[in-house]
């Protein structure tokens, strides 16, 4: 019989995954257990575990290495792959929002932004183009976005 191949995003979603995944009377003692390995198994089941990256989730599904997969509906529209959402698990909720200083709070629709930082730039240039605000320059910062206004 052939296994099949489950990609998990590691961290944060992984933990709630694990805990859906045994409710639906899934062995996830191997995922739960302290190893660096990430490719792990429940053999009673014929389930195969990829850990990987989030952003590297919907690659594994797109190419057929992991025949489905748990990740975050922002990793899944800054991607932009070929893929069918089948279900949304209704956790791990994620708010995006456009911060900037304080007196610039309120009605920001004639405020004019030249540049974002963002981890997601494909949802932020989607979501300035929907605003009409084509000419924002996106950045694209990895980590620790918070201080982008510096």
């Amino acid at each position: 019989m052939r296994y099949l191949t489950l990609a998990l995003a590691k961290g944060r979603l992984a933990e709630l995954s694990i805990d859906l995944l045994e409710r639906a009377g899934i062995d996830c003692s191997e995922l739960k257990a302290k190893t660096r390995r990430l490719i792990l198994a429940d053999e009673k089941n014929k389930i195969r575990f990829l850990l990987v990256k989030p952003a590297d989730v919907p690659t594994y599904v797109e190419y057929g290495a992991a025949d489905i997969g748990i990740v975050g509906k922002d990793t899944l529209l800054e991607e932009g792959r070929d893929l069918y959402e089948v279900l949304n698990l209704g956790f791990a909720s994620c708010k995006m929002c456009v911060a900037g200083p304080k007196e610039l709070a309120g009605n920001t629709d004639n405020l004019t932004i030249s540049r974002v930082a963002t981890k997601y730039p494909e949802i932020a240039k989607e979501y300035f183009r929907h605003k009409r605000r084509e000419s924002v320059e996106i950045i694209k910062l990895n980590g620790s976005v918070e201080l982008a206004p510096l």
